[in-house]
């Protein structure tokens, strides 16, 4: 039934265009319901619902969309009551949100057949080099390993060992250490934002992240039998230049969005090249 809710919306719109034909047009169909010489029919209504409807369901869906026809039919009629003529001429905004949609449809096409999407290491410096003032942090970034622990379950001395000397295998030992031992943990070496962390583990409501950044390496809390253990590895403070390593993607997304509207640009020139060249193109202005 959530599915069927789901439908209603575009049903709706449906049956708004649809389903006001006169009586004598449609005198063979089964009417649902009348309203000032407007008819919404059963053919007008969608399957999923009938079917519904025959089997017993209760929700009142077929109800609903009866009224809401109601509703949209009434307004309707309202508004055409209400506006002038000249309001009511919708004809060029329909034919340019048509166009719109057309253009749209083809230019989302030839970009999903023809853009190159490939963005190389190299690609990705050079535009990081000169734009590095566009990527100075807003907040607090770091490296860290994580553990979150019962202190009847942890090896602190072993803990502290694998995590303050990360390399490959004490990464993998550690992360073997935790995914049998640790009720949440985090090995990776990817950078993440101070405060994703800081919601994570039980710190004084008074820190300061700079200070608690510049003088801690290993922090161990206990709170309620639970030890938080973390490492920080390496930092960045706000408003410092961000790392290359931290701004890949968002420097990939930006370079093939810059190369789509490129690509799109030269297309839409081609095309006007082509049409000029053709003798396709007239102009009966006397244009200077």
């Amino acid at each position: 039934m959530k599915h069927l809710y789901k439908y209603l919306i575009f049903s709706l719109a449906i049956l708004g265009l649809h389903a006001c034909k006169d009586k004598k047009s449609s005198s063979k169909q089964e009417i649902l319901a009348e309203y000032n010489g407007k008819f919404l029919y059963k053919s007008d209504i969608p399957e999923e619902v009938l079917l519904a409807y025959n089997n017993g369901d209760s929700s009142g869906l077929l109800k609903s969309i009866i009224d809401k026809w109601i509703e949209k039919t009434a307004l309707l009629e309202a508004a055409e009551n209400a506006l002038t003529d000249e309001q009511k001429n919708k004809d060029r905004l329909i034919e340019d949100y048509r166009s719109s949609l057309l253009i749209y449809e083809y230019q989302q096409q030839l970009v999903k057949e023809k853009l190159d999407t490939g963005v190389t290491e190299a690609e990705i410096l050079t535009f990081y080099d000169e734009n590095k003032a566009a990527f100075q942090l807003k907040k607090n970034i770091v490296k860290i390993r994580y553990i979150k622990i019962g202190k009847q379950k942890a090896d602190i001395k072993k803990l502290k060992r694998l995590m303050q000397n990360p390399s490959p295998e004490n990464d993998n030992d550690l992360r073997l250490y935790a995914e049998k031992q640790a009720e949440n943990f985090y090995t990776d070496s990817n950078w993440l934002f101070l405060d994703d962390i800081t919601k994570e583990i039980p710190l004084d409501e008074n820190y300061n992240q700079q200070r608690f950044l510049s003088n801690s390496k290993f922090i161990s809390i206990e709170e309620n039998g639970i030890l938080y253990l973390l490492y920080i590895i390496d930092f960045r403070i706000k408003d410092a230049l961000s790392p290359l390593e931290f701004e890949k993607d968002k420097i990939k997304d930006i370079i093939l969005y810059q190369r789509k509207l490129k690509f799109l640009k030269d297309n839409q020139n081609s095309l006007y090249q082509k049409a000029s060249k053709g003798g396709d193109i007239k102009y009966y202005l006397d244009i200077k």
